[in-house]
């Protein structure tokens, strides 16, 4: 299959959740055929049911749109030739880089580097 779409890790996520189009139409405040666009990737939701299934599923944005975790992103970010990071006594090694990256998206998301992802599967 080729790389998977918006829609195609929407649905997967739904389904993992055990959640029905209808409810997920309900929980964005569309119809189920306004949803089901969206699986079908012949539609794509705005940013604010964008922010809204990221956190329902629990999922980064770019994991929604590119199919990104926070470590590929921080990977793909650190891997830019145009982004430097240093440290004050030097460089820091590419693993010192991708982890603060990866901190920082996860503290983005309101939780500390390590702490267990809250299921928020189950709503």
């Amino acid at each position: 299959m080729p790389d998977k779409k918006l829609g195609d890790r929407l649905k997967e996520l739904r389904i993992e959740a055990k959640k029905t189009q209808e409810y997920m139409a309900k929980f964005l405040g569309l119809t189920r055929q306004g949803y089901a666009k969206y699986e079908k990737n012949e539609s794509e939701p705005d940013l604010e049911s964008l922010e809204k299934l990221s956190d329902f599923f629990d999922v980064s944005i770019d994991y929604l749109v590119r199919g990104e975790s926070y470590r590929q992103t921080a990977e793909r970010i650190v891997d830019d030739p145009e982004v430097r990071v240093a440290a004050s006594d030097g460089e820091f090694t590419k693993e010192e880089k991708i982890k603060m990256l990866e901190w920082l998206l996860e503290a983005e998301r309101g939780r500390k580097p390590g702490d267990q992802q809250p299921n928020k599967r189950n709503k």
